[in-house]
This record gives structure tokens, C-alpha cells and sequence, in this order.
């Protein structure tokens, strides 16, 4: 017999020739297809980086609004306490007042009176503190 002569292949060794002649022809296509789908996949955010409408929002400082002046008085300055204080015998308006950290003239001012008046034993003065 010849050297060259081949045995015929039986009809599992065919099969088995047949489909991996079959995944050689086909890798190369898909290797193809996977290798577009990922140059796509990066190329869509230089893409929509450039089109504000469809771009992802990036971190930013975000933008003060406008407030209110209601807004700005309440957070600059706490709410007030307001304290009753029952005038005695002694007391006066510098005394009083530097007793809650004030001056006389604020607290003759919060009350609607003046310094010059005359405090009364027992007159109710109302004293707001922001502490």
C-alpha cells in the first residue's frame, strides 16, 4: 500500500472535521462583530459629551438660587427669645439690660419706651435675646 493513501475517516471523525471547520470559518466573524461593538460602545460618551442635550450631567457646584429676603433674614440671624422680665425695686434700664447682654437702648426700643422714662415695680418688660 502507498504511504500517501489515507484510511477513510469514519462518520463520527467526519462530523467532528465538519464542525470545527465550521467554528474556524465562523470565529473570525464573530471575533469582527465583538471587536465594532466595543469601538461603539466607547465612542458614545466622546460622542454625547459633545451634544449637550443627551450628555450625562457631570459633577458641577451647583448654582445658588435666589432667595428670598424672608430667606436670607432667617438664616443670617437665629429667632429671637423673648423674655418677660417683672421690673423691682432698684432696677434700671442700663442694669436690665446689661444683666441680658443688651443695651438700655435696645431694650427700651423692643418695648416702645424710651431710656428718659421712669420704670414702674412690677412693670412687665419683654427682652428678645438672639443667642
Amino acid at each position: 500500500m502507498d504511504q500517501n493513501a489515507q484510511k477513510p475517516l469514519s462518520r463520527l471523525a467526519r462530523q467532528q472535521a465538519v464542525r470545527e471547520e465550521r467554528k474556524n470559518k465562523q470565529a473570525p466573524w464573530w471575533a469582527a462583530l465583538l471587536i465594532a461593538v466595543m469601538m461603539a460602545l466607547a465612542a458614545v460618551p466622546l460622542i454625547t459629551s459633545q451634544n449637550s442635550d443627551y450628555a450625562v450631567p457631570q459633577a458641577k457646584k451647583e448654582q445658588a438660587k435666589p432667595k428670598s429676603a424672608a430667606e436670607k433674614t432667617r438664616k443670617a440671624k437665629p429667632a429671637p427669645k423673648v423674655k418677660t422680665y417683672v421690673v423691682k425695686s432698684g432696677d434700671s434700664w442700663a442694669a436690665i439690660a446689661q444683666k441680658y447682654g443688651i443695651s438700655a437702648e435696645e431694650l427700651a426700643e423692643q418695648n416702645g419706651l424710651d431710656t428718659s422714662s421712669t420704670l414702674a415695680v412690677g412693670q412687665k418688660l419683654k427682652i428678645k435675646q438672639v443667642k
